[in-house]
């Protein structure tokens, strides 16, 4: 046999084994040039995969951060080298990594090292037993705080704990529990005996204007604070260095994954200055980001984005953390609230006229709170005057929380080519919402007519101040339509839990340009996956509330397992 006869068949023999193993993988969705191993494989499993035909699947393969392939077990299986980490799922479901349409992150991590979260707790003695657990840990005069996400409301006994409760499970240890919602009469807080002294409230201390220092019979503080007297307390806290919050936020990042997060609309919010920035950009650097942030550049004046517009570019970032546009405030002037009677000054919207304007020439996105529905149509009327100028079709444009938008409007908001970002504020805040909306309350947000006007939705929290950040406590408001005390307060607007999840999943990654390469378990998509405590799609729906995270993978890369220490 000559050397070119040689040559020849050894070609042919090359090219039928990859031809063979071509076409076995394309039969489980992989390109036929794949002819590597998978770094790991999640098996015998119900992998709900989100994609256009909402498909299950038994098992998927991930490689160089990405899905290999999704199919069977058998299949999957074949992927599998002697360093492929294997994972046996034994039954459990797993979904993609969920995403947050806005969240307060950075925030968050401000405070978290010294936060006992209360957003799941049902009754007084469970959150006296999780402050007695936090006061065993610290040292004498270290604080314990809780700065919001929850409403006693939630609690069996219809009250938060007192001073006197607080008192006897940490002595030594400043506790303060706040209350923020979205109205100044509404915040509340707690502290006890140490965080009064640590304040210096006393009997003798003044109220400031619009606030109230509670007091019992006999003059003596009770350790309930109302509106404004609440910062009277706030600002004694410590304030962590710049150190801490770099901690904080790995604290955070741990506790979203163990919630199924794997992506987040960070919408910055009120007291964050432009100097604590540098705390997520300084995370990012260090190459520390687990959670997948599209970064929202908070503004109050026309001035503030003509001078980001200038400086920062749309879009500049990777795939852990990106300039996503403006948000969630633009200008402080129109900023609404639920109180139905705000009022939207002239000169406002003028500058608010002027911002969007800017934005537009110069292709930046923008995310705008939104929740009255007059509010609504006043920015789409300028929106629409805008963009027949300079067009913003192909920017997505978002309003933000839409409780009280009109079908009208969300129509208009379709074609303009916008999209909207729904958060569960509902479940803690109904008491208000009713108070402010009447009966047009049991129609927020009105999540079917935007799923049957076709305009692209993300679902989140608001998180972690003003409501509870587990997106599992969403998706069973968008299926149930109940607040945290069980009542149902959305009877019309429930949605399937499919539907619900889409939201919380491709609909979010709309909203960060995103969609092409996550929000569902699709080969060349990121592999951000989440296996679950229980089964999404057929536990009872008061138990998808309960429903947590048993592994969270980000980039193929394993972030939080519940079994591991």
């Amino acid at each position: 046999m000559n050397i070119k006869r040689v040559f020849r068949l050894a070609f042919l023999a090359v090219v039928a084994i990859v031809s063979l193993a071509g076409a076995g993988c394309a039969q489980i969705g992989v390109r036929p040039e794949v002819v590597r191993h998978a770094d790991m494989v999640l098996v015998n499993g119900k992998i709900v995969t989100v994609d256009k035909s909402f498909s299950v699947q038994e098992a998927v393969a991930v490689r160089d951060g990405k899905i290999l392939a999704v199919g069977t077990t058998s299949n999957i299986r074949s992927l599998a080298g002697d360093q492929t980490k294997v994972v046996d799922l034994k039954g459990r479901t797993v979904i993609p990594g969920l995403m947050d349409s806005q969240m307060h992150f950075l925030r968050a991590g401000f405070t978290w090292r010294r936060e006992v979260r209360l957003d799941q707790a049902r009754s007084v003695q469970e959150i006296l037993a999780l402050i007695e657990k936090r006061a065993s840990q610290l040292k004498p005069g270290e604080w314990i705080l809780t700065y919001g996400g929850w409403h006693y409301s939630q609690l069996k006994e219809g009250r938060a704990p007192t001073r006197q409760e607080l008192d006897r499970v940490a002595p030594n240890n400043p506790v303060l529990l706040r209350i923020l919602l979205p109205h100044p009469s509404t915040h509340f807080a707690v502290l006890n005996s140490a965080a009064l002294k640590a304040t210096g409230i006393t009997r003798d201390t003044k109220e400031p204007a619009n606030g109230v220092i509670e007091k019992d019979a006999g003059g003596e503080p009770t350790g309930v604070l109302r509106r404004a007297a609440v910062s009277l307390a706030l600002g004694k806290v410590p304030r962590a260095s710049f150190e801490e919050k770099v901690e904080g936020l790995k604290l955070v990042m741990r506790d979203f994954h163990a919630a199924g997060l794997t992506s987040v609309i960070e919408a910055v919010g009120g007291g964050v200055t432009e100097d604590d920035y540098k705390v997520l950009f300084e995370s990012w650097r260090r190459k520390e980001l687990t959670i997948r942030t599209a970064l929202l550049i908070y503004t109050a004046t026309f001035e503030d984005g003509q001078r980001w517009m200038q400086h920062l570019p749309m879009g500049f970032g990777d795939d852990w953390l990106k300039i996503n546009g403006f948000g969630e405030r633009l200008v402080a002037a129109v900023q609404d609230n639920i109180a139905p009677s705000f009022p939207l000054k002239p000169e406002g919207l003028e500058e608010y006229r002027r911002f969007v304007t800017e934005a537009a020439k110069n292709r930046w996105s923008f995310q705008q709170h939104t929740t009255l529905g007059t509010t609504a149509k006043a920015f789409l009327d300028i929106i629409e005057e805008v963009d027949r100028q300079y067009p913003i079709r192909d920017l997505r444009w978002q309003l933000a929380h839409v409780e009280m938008i009109s079908e009208a409007d969300i129509q208009r908001a379709k074609r303009l080519g916008m999209g909207l970002a729904i958060q569960s504020r509902q479940v803690i805040e109904s008491e208000l919402m009713k108070q402010a909306w009447g009966d047009a309350a049991a129609s927020a947000t009105p999540v079917k007519k935007m799923i049957e006007v076709g305009i692209p939705v993300g679902a989140g929290t608001d998180g972690t101040v003003v409501t509870p950040y587990h997106p599992f406590t969403t998706l069973w408001w968008l299926v149930t339509g109940k607040d945290w005390a069980g009542r149902v307060v959305r009877p019309k607007e429930r949605l399937t839990r499919e539907d619900a999840l889409r939201m919380h999943t491709m609909g979010s990654a709309w909203l960060t340009f995103d969609e092409k390469i996550k929000g569902s378990i699709e080969p060349g998509k990121r592999a951000d996956l989440v296996v679950l405590t229980g089964d999404y799609l057929t536990v009872p729906e008061d138990k998808i509330r309960e429903i947590s995270s048993v592994m969270t993978i980000v980039g193929g890369k394993i972030v939080y397992d519940a079994g591991r220490k």
